[in-house]
């Protein structure tokens, strides 16, 4: 039985998540439907009067950029359709076109959209551009390491402030704007960094994954990942060993998890499998994605799937 204050808990956490989802509808189109658009402005720095062209690689990046840099940057992002696998794109013509006239380019790196580099080194003027590979120049990550960096709640208020100091550099005239406006963004990530530290656990509350995607948000709520060798597997595209899958599915069976993790955009009949005998099981499934979802912003995106995991752990 919960105890009262784990319930209140559960309910001021409630309100907050509710009250999350309606403002960021208010601010959805503003966000993540704009970062889309292609810009054909030359590239110049703001203090010459023209805005400043970015290209994002994610669309989630570029939504960032475009709060940072406000009136004076013009964004592109690349990947704007969550149907759009970054490992697997094959940039177009545009794609390179908006690259070649960019002064600022974002992108993951690491390994997760190598041909976002290979466009830039391709480009007439690469060593004159500001390139900002978030998984290594902001969070200080290697190739080899888990490339979904922007499920660390640390990762996008870095991020902006990141950004801020590269327009700085680059536009001095409006470098207090630029910092200005990264605080605005951070602010409007509270509902999701409060729904983070109320759902962080004392102690390590295990789960299982069906893949990675979704690992530096449990380490960051304290959640012990107890199947990384069938995770693993998923994430280098190789059958999980039998005994793996055996073990999963006794943990599921068996209840020895809280919930279970499921990335609904990299299924296999395998992973099928194991969400069905969740299920049957009384084993709450907890469904993430890798982009961004049609229509929603990074905070609604986030704090949606936070939802369910506070439904999961009552």
């Amino acid at each position: 039985m919960k105890s009262s204050v784990s319930k209140r808990r559960f309910t001021r956490l409630a309100l907050l998540l509710s009250a999350v989802l309606v403002i960021g509808l208010l601010s959805a189109c503003g966000s993540s439907d704009d970062s889309n658009q292609a810009s054909n402005s030359p590239s110049a720095s703001g203090s010459s009067g023209a805005k400043i062209d970015i290209v994002a690689a994610e669309n989630f990046y570029g939504e960032v950029a475009e709060a940072v840099g406000g009136n004076y940057v013009q964004v592109t992002s690349l990947l704007t359709s969550p149907d759009m696998d970054p490992h697997d794109y094959e940039p177009t013509p545009d794609a390179s076109k908006a690259i070649d006239g960019a002064k600022v380019v974002i992108f993951n790196g690491i390994g997760y959209d190598v041909w976002a580099q290979k466009l830039i080194d391709a480009s007439g003027d690469a060593k004159d551009k500001t390139v900002i590979r978030v998984a290594s120049d902001v969070m200080g990550h290697q190739d080899g390491d888990n490339e979904h960096v922007w499920y660390n709640p640390e990762t996008m208020p870095k991020y902006a402030d990141y950004l801020a100091d590269q327009l700085g550099k680059l536009d001095p005239d409006h470098k207090d704007d630029y910092a200005k406006q990264a605080d605005a963004y951070k602010a409007t990530l509270a509902p999701f960094t409060d729904a983070v530290a109320s759902l962080k656990q004392a102690s390590p509350l295990p789960i299982a994954v069906s893949e990675p995607v979704f690992d530096y948000m449990a380490e960051a709520l304290n959640l012990q990942v107890t199947d990384e060798k069938f995770e693993m597997a998923a994430e280098e595209e190789t059958d999980p060993a039998p005994a793996d899958v055996a073990k999963l599915q006794d943990d599921i069976k068996n209840k020895s998890i809280k919930f279970f993790v499921n990335n609904s955009q990299a299924t296999s009949q395998t992973v099928q499998n194991l969400v069905d005998l969740a299920k049957q099981s009384g084993v709450p499934v907890v469904e993430v994605t890798e982009t961004l979802p049609s229509g929603k912003n990074y905070l609604q995106w986030m704090t949606d799937q936070l939802k369910q995991i506070q439904d999961a752990m009552k």
